[in-house]
Order: structure tokens, then C-alpha cells, then sequence
């Protein structure tokens, strides 16, 4: 049987190998320690931290399936090693797997936020609606107003009516429902 364990270090790094005639219990102890040990050196160097989820993922396919077909302890001259918990109920497993989990649980909370959080056409202007500029053209800041406010310096119109001293939207500020689509605006 053949477990590998991969130590980063900042500037160096090594894989280390153990091959030997074990038993399962052995081999589930030494494939246990190893691994472990992997998913707490491993990430400390710059080649290391792209090497180490390959070493892990090896040993979790190549050293297993070694480990089903190694014989119980029989007659041995000593007692079998302790195999200790689960490498994922150790605490090495839960140092790589905590972050990750915060990382996968933020993008969910985003996402669903992002769903829910507000109308897609909040930014988007209708023909019809008056806006001020806060930037200077061609730069554009736009912001709805009401028309009888003294700061409605522009009136957004269809693609129809824009004429050449007019402004062209942004993409952003356009709505992507046809029948409100204004695509210009023209000083009022």
C-alpha cells in the first residue's frame, strides 16, 4: 500500500511517500495520519497550495480502494495501530473545511439576495420620464425626477424622435421592456 503526504513550505516543498506490507487497520491509521497531516502543511507554499487538493484527492482514490483490499490483523507480533476518527471529524479537515463551506453558504446568501433584493428595472428610464444629470456629458449620472421639479433638466423620448443634438442612453439606464424602452434624451 502507498499513502502520500504533501508538506508545504514557504519556499520548499516535499511529498512524502510510506509504502509498506500492512493490514487494514494499519493502512487505515497510517492513510488517517497522513492525510491529515496534508490538510494542515500542505497550503503553506505557492506551488503547494495547487498541489495539495491533487495529493488529497490521490490518496482519497488510490490509497481507499488499497485499503478494501488489505486483509484484517491476524497473529501479529504487535497489536494493530489506532485508525482514530474519520479524517473529516478531524480537526486538520475541519481547518480547510470550515472556510470552504463559509465561501459556499456566502455565494448562496448572495445569490438569493441578489433574486430578491430589488425590481432588475429600478435604474431603468421609461419615454416620457424627466432626469438630471449630476455629471457632465458624455459621462452619465443620470437620475429620475419629477417633471415639474426645477432640476428635470432633460425628458427621455423613443428612438423615433431622437434628433441630433440629443443624448443617447446608456445601456444601463435603458429598460429592457419594449414599450418603455426610451433610448435618448433631449434637454427640456
Amino acid at each position: 500500500m502507498t499513502v502520500r503526504a504533501h508538506q508545504g513550505m514557504v519556499i520548499v516543498m516535499r511529498t512524502l511517500t510510506r509504502r509498506g506490507t500492512l493490514c487494514r487497520t494499519c493502512g487505515l491509521s497510517v492513510y488517517r495520519q497522513m492525510t491529515s497531516d496534508t490538510l494542515v502543511t500542505g497550503w503553506w507554499g505557492l506551488f503547494s497550495f495547487f498541489v495539495t487538493p491533487f495529493v488529497v484527492l490521490a490518496n482519497v482514490l488510490g490509497a481507499r480502494s488499497a485499503l478494501r483490499r488489505l486483509s484484517e490483523p491476524q497473529g501479529a507480533v504487535r497489536p494493530p495501530l489506532d485508525p482514530g476518527r474519520r479524517v473529516l471529524r478531524r480537526a486538520p479537515a475541519m481547518l480547510v473545511l470550515t472556510p470552504v463551506a463559509l465561501v459556499v453558504l456566502l455565494f448562496a446568501a448572495l445569490t438569493v439576495v441578489g433574486l430578491f433584493a430589488g425590481d432588475d428595472d429600478a435604474g431603468t428610464l421609461s419615454v416620457g420620464d424627466c432626469v438630471h444629470n449630476a455629471a457632465d456629458w458624455p459621462e452619465q449620472q443620470l437620475t429620475k425626477t419629477d417633471c415639474g421639479s426645477p432640476l428635470a433638466e432633460y425628458e427621455v423620448v423613443g428612438s423615433a424622435s431622437c434628433g441630433p443634438r440629443d443624448y443617447v442612453l446608456r445601456s444601463e439606464y435603458v429598460s429592457t421592456d419594449p414599450g418603455r424602452a426610451g433610448t435618448c434624451v433631449r434637454r427640456r
